[in-house]
């Protein structure tokens, strides 16, 4: 399937939303979505969950960095998502994704557009996290190179992958969200973590999982979101 409106380099420049407060925005939500990229403190593995016992907070909050540490690692997550949609949409057959959702009524022929929408979403959040980057006297790190191999050819594989994904994102935002140093970045990032949690949602329910199964989250830290996401990432 050719999609005409969205090939590898759209990650590259559109226009961001307006505004250093709408890069802001954007940007503090990243700081939990992506995985991947530079400065990678220690091999913690504890969730915040386990933090409130024995582990200090410190601890955790050394494997995150600083904000702008915080906002590349957000990028390269949304590299990954970003990237992983596009292609997805771009190779699958148009007519082989929506049989693939044959008896499922009027979800069947929105399906489609529906994922076009999370695609451009998760591209819009690449632009705005470089942009804040910038903003904010950082370097955005370079995309990492990715290889999704049959994920983003066939439908089955390619929407338990992007469940899978998304479960990963949610976590990762409730992970990184209380090491945010600056104050004005943490309401906007919830505003984004709950967009990402309806992709989750939605992309569950694709893949024929409740999109709603507790009614709770568990975060995950850095490394092991790092660790989840690393089999995609080739360089």
């Amino acid at each position: 399937m050719t999609d005409n409106n969205s090939t590898d380099n759209d990650l590259g420049r559109r226009p961001v939303l307006g505004g250093l407060a709408g890069a802001l925005a954007t940007g503090a939500v990243g700081t939990a979505a992506a995985a991947g990229g530079e400065g990678t403190n220690g091999d913690h593995h504890e969730t915040d969950q386990e933090v409130s016992g024995d582990t200090p907070p410190e601890a955790v909050a050394d494997e995150f960095g600083t904000d702008i540490d915080i906002l590349n690692y957000a990028l390269t997550l949304e590299y990954l998502e970003a990237t992983f949609y596009t292609r997805g949409i771009r190779n699958i057959d148009e007519a082989a994704l929506e049989q693939h959702f044959e008896g499922m009524g009027p979800v069947q022929d929105r399906v489609l557009n529906r994922l076009r929408v999370v695609r451009d979403h998760e591209i819009t959040h690449v632009e705005v996290l470089r942009d804040t980057i910038e903003t904010l006297g950082g370097d955005p790190v370079a995309s990492p190179e990715f290889d999704f191999g049959t994920a983003v050819e066939d439908p089955s594989e390619f929407i338990a992958t992007a469940a899978t994904l998304e479960d990963v994102g949610v976590s990762a935002y409730a992970g990184a969200a209380p090491y945010i140093d600056t104050f004005e970045l943490v309401a906007p990032a919830l505003s984004i973590h709950s967009v990402e949690a309806r992709h989750a949602s939605f992309l569950r329910e694709l893949n024929g999982d409740i999109g709603f199964p507790a009614a709770f989250d568990q975060p995950r830290s850095r490394s092991e979101v790092l660790e989840l996401a690393s089999g995609f990432i080739v360089d």
